[in-house]
């Protein structure tokens, strides 16, 4: 399994408008993506405009072919006014993964 780590730089202001963005139009784009397997957003306590992207993929091959997607470009041109265009995007093999159920937090 691989875990692509996406930090990013929101304008001020913005986080509640990419919030909702990111669960009613980035989590139902990537839900059937052939090997995705989940998905966290992460909101910066010390900078609220700062927050990080988790996804968990089976193979790399399946992140790339998502990357690489329509659905994936069209996700980035939607929010592509939220951010400053500080970000960085680094790719993991996940080693080892627990994680208890938590619904929707």
């Amino acid at each position: 399994m691989v875990c692509r780590i996406l930090w990013g730089k929101l304008r001020p202001g913005k986080w509640d408008e990419y919030e909702r963005f990111y669960n009613e139009v980035v989590v139902p784009g990537t839900a059937k993506m052939p090997g995705f397997r989940g998905r966290q957003l992460l909101r910066s306590s010390e900078n609220p405009d700062e927050g990080i992207s988790l996804t968990f993929w089976e193979t790399t091959q399946e992140m790339e072919q998502y990357v690489k997607s329509e659905t994936r470009a069209n996700i980035a041109k939607g929010a592509e006014n939220m951010y400053t265009g500080e970000y960085w995007v680094k790719d993991f093999e996940v080693k080892s993964l627990s994680l208890l159920s938590l619904g929707n937090v």
